[in-house]
């Protein structure tokens, strides 16, 4: 079971907050025995294989058109990534598009959830995730219990190691449902 991250883009760029989580995501998979795989909507100019020097093994792309920025419309194609690799972790960079979709992905998996994680997971007895709280003067270790997990990280919250290596490319199909919405005046 791979752990998954969700690598963001704004007008076809990676944010440096999708090279942080797909370190961690990284860190992690590699603390659970296992590989990590992300995926990116839309169309990105950047080179996606370079996300192996990061530990993703695999990259999926998935065309979301113009849905890209609707949260439900992400949470429905995250949940559907989910299935297809299989993953039980879901990383996030805690930003405002993990605000909007990892509460609903959370509810749709049936999945733990941490928003603001500072450090890796202590995965040594359980699943216990280490997060910022009061404003970052406190910290707080919250044990997630439940077979999937979504961790949202914080920024700059863990450094990131580049190493040697690069990651498929494929692209991932997802069948979006189709919503109308109706406005009555």
């Amino acid at each position: 079971m791979p752990v998954l991250v969700f690598l963001d883009q704004q007008n076809g760029h990676l944010k440096k907050s999708a090279l942080e989580a797909a370190g961690y995501a990284g860190a992690v998979a590699a603390s659970l025995n296992t590989h990590a795989e992300g995926v990116v909507t839309g169309a990105v100019q950047d080179d996606l294989t370079t996300f192996g020097k990061f530990g993703v093994r695999k990259v999926h792309t998935i065309d979301a058109g113009a849905t890209m920025h609707d949260a439900a419309a992400l949470c429905s194609i995250l949940a559907t990534a989910a299935d297809n690799t299989g993953a039980d972790v879901i990383i996030f960079s805690n930003n405002s598009t993990a605000r909007a979709v990892a509460p609903r992905l959370s509810v749709r998996l049936k999945a733990g959830l941490v928003t603001g994680a500072v450090a890796l997971p202590d995965v040594s007895n359980g699943f216990v995730v280490k997060k910022s709280v009061f404003s970052g003067k406190a910290f707080a270790h919250i044990s997630i219990l439940s077979p999937k997990k979504i961790i949202c990280l914080n920024p700059n919250a863990v450094k990131i190691d580049a190493g040697a290596g690069t990651a498929e490319v494929a692209a991932m199909a997802v069948t979006l449902p189709s919503t109308h919405v109706t406005l009555d005046k």
